[in-house]
């Protein structure tokens, strides 16, 4: 079995990993764009209305929710502009892939991690929400298959 370059030594848009994960990276990065946006956009960052953290209470005129939003938003920003590499890569460089499954894998890993190290409790949240270790789990192993299948070689062509 022959296994593709991570790092390419020349950078195209040709790629010669299983076709599968390609057209996942396309579905990937649908789900990115609508994270990212409401990471970015929505009022509170979607970290009350999809990731369900519970609002806490003003305390003498001052709104913690604001600066956790804030925060969410930056977030949301960083997102958008890894995004924006992956839909470059995907439409000018395919041969990129793989680092770029990886990358995503790498995401999920340090969402793992954060989540060990610092998840508050069941009493900050008002559901279990997508983000959730479980769901990262689900995502982390979506993305490990993937980027395995995107370093494997397509079968050669009879005769070439």
């Amino acid at each position: 079995m022959r296994y593709l370059s991570i790092l390419p030594d020349r950078v195209s848009n040709t790629y010669e990993g299983k076709i599968f994960s390609l057209w996942a990276m396309y579905l990937y990065l649908v789900l990115i764009t609508f994270r990212s946006l409401v990471h970015m956009f929505a009022d509170d960052a979607g970290l009350n209305s999809i990731a369900s953290i519970i609002v806490f209470p003003v305390i003498d005129n001052v709104d913690p929710n604001k600066i956790i939003y804030m925060l969410g938003s930056f977030w949301g920003g960083a997102q958008i502009i890894f995004l924006i590499f992956s839909i470059i890569v995907v439409i000018k460089y395919k041969n990129l892939l793989p680092l770029i499954w990886l990358l995503f894998m790498l995401d999920n890993v340090l969402r793992l991690i954060t989540l060990y190290l610092h998840y508050p409790g069941s009493e900050y949240t008002t559901s279990t929400a997508p983000g959730s270790f479980f769901g990262t789990l689900v995502m982390f192993l979506f993305t490990f298959i993937m980027f395995y299948l995107s370093i494997l070689k397509k079968k050669e062509i009879y005769g070439s």
